[in-house]
């Protein structure tokens, strides 16, 4: 795996979306991105069509609080 790559997972294609693999690649330039890709795409046998989409804006990261309500509730 290339270090580029923080996530990676599979998704169900659809009409109009032929893509069920999903990587998130991180560089600094769009060109460090893109040979990231070209590497990748090399090592997966019988890989031939990608599309690439990058970020325009970067929002603020928040670790994710799930169930707040439910665990306060428990605890009283």
């Amino acid at each position: 795996m290339d270090p580029a790559v923080t996530h990676c997972y599979q998704r169900p294609s659809f009409d109009g979306w032929p893509y069920n693999l999903f990587t998130m690649v991180h560089g600094r330039l769009r060109e460090e991105c893109t040979a990231s890709l070209e590497r990748l795409a090399r090592s997966v046998k019988g890989w031939t069509l990608r599309s690439e989409l990058y970020s325009v804006r970067e929002f603020k990261k928040e670790r994710v609080k799930y169930f707040l309500e439910d665990a306060a509730a428990a605890r009283t």
